[in-house]
């Protein structure tokens, strides 16, 4: 636990002091040199933002972050999905295809991500990625505010940064419950009569299997292509 509650002393400081790390810390985490030396989550608590930390190799045109290997598309390509299998299967069968896709994509990511060892220190891996870690959310406040730490840098650099809308994790509630802001998907799918994010549904299911080591499952129980406020999912263990 003195890990964590270092970790945890060192995360409050630097969100008290946002100034500081604008002025100070960002500059020295995207310094040519110095950058190659740290990891995915240390340049992300020291200001840097997801289109800072990506490697891009011109020259044999490639893209990745933390070692994971990407490819950029717009937005509209969601909304492509949606209608390319619209066209060739029915709306249920649709539906899961879309969710599995999002499943598969982020759970092979974040996979990627910690075997590449890029993304966080070694050491700091078991204590975010493992079957025990709702409970000890829920059961320790210490490890709560560590947690949530965590996971608005996650959620900030994959989500929000990478244009899916701006996301919420609540991992105390029972169940556990995501909320998502300006969704993509809901705003080329809307106005409709039932949830349409199921790509993202699965998307958040995959992420939340890779943190829990186990296979969980969700679902959109609000959207705001039906005019609610946000997208809302809960997550089943």
């Amino acid at each position: 636990m003195f890990k964590v509650r270092l970790a945890v002393i060192l995360l409050d400081l630097l969100a008290r002091h946002p100034l500081f790390v604008r002025i100070f810390l960002r500059p020295l985490a995207n310094a040519p040199f110095f950058s190659r030396k740290l990891n995915v989550m240390f340049r992300a608590f020291m200001g840097s933002t997801a289109f800072e930390i990506h490697d891009v190799d011109v020259e044999n045109g490639r893209i990745g972050i933390g070692g994971v290997d990407e490819m950029l598309f717009g937005s509209e390509f969601i909304h492509i999905l949606h209608e390319a299998f619209g066209d060739i299967v029915a709306e249920e069968e649709k539906e899961r295809i879309l969710y599995d896709i999002g499943f598969k994509a982020c759970y092979y990511e974040a996979q990627e991500a910690l075997h590449k060892g890029r993304w966080a220190p070694r050491t700091l891996v078991p204590l975010i990625y493992n079957r025990e870690i709702v409970d000890r959310i829920r059961s320790d406040p210490l490890m709560a505010r560590f947690f949530n730490h965590i996971e608005n840098m996650v959620t900030r650099i994959i989500l929000n940064e990478g244009g899916w809308g701006s996301v919420d994790f609540d991992f105390k509630a029972r169940p556990i419950e995501v909320r998502l802001y300006n969704s993509q998907e809901a705003r080329y799918l809307g106005p409709a009569d039932k949830p349409v994010c199921r790509f993202f549904t699965g998307f958040i299911a995959g992420h939340a299997s890779s943190l829990l080591g186990e296979r969980v499952e969700a679902r959109e129980v609000s959207c705001a292509a039906m005019g609610a406020p946000c997208c809302r999912f809960e997550i089943d263990r």
